[in-house]
């Protein structure tokens, strides 16, 4: 069971069955806050998501993502690859 906490208000999402949470890219309403969240999950992992709209204050909000553990090695490595190339020591 995937548990998913709201950006906007915390608390946790209830996934309609109708989901598969071995492979959804789309959104989600928090059935508490009315946030609309946009969602990925691979194979049972949320891999990122978003707030796309907050219905209580009606801002927009597109760039607050969660990137998995994975991820952000990679994305470490890659920096010190660069760094050490631009430093001429690749």
């Amino acid at each position: 069971m995937v548990k998913i906490e709201c950006l906007a208000c915390d608390k946790t999402l209830k996934l309609p069955q109708s989901i598969d949470t071995d492979n959804y890219d789309g959104q989600l309403v928090c059935s508490s806050c009315k946030a609309l969240l946009h969602v990925k999950l691979v194979k049972g992992k949320l891999r990122k998501y978003k707030i796309v709209e907050r219905r209580r204050l009606g801002e927009r909000v597109v760039n607050i993502t969660v990137i998995d553990q994975k991820t952000k090695d990679l994305m470490s490595k890659v920096k010190d690859r660069t760094k050490k190339l631009v430093e001429g020591e690749g």
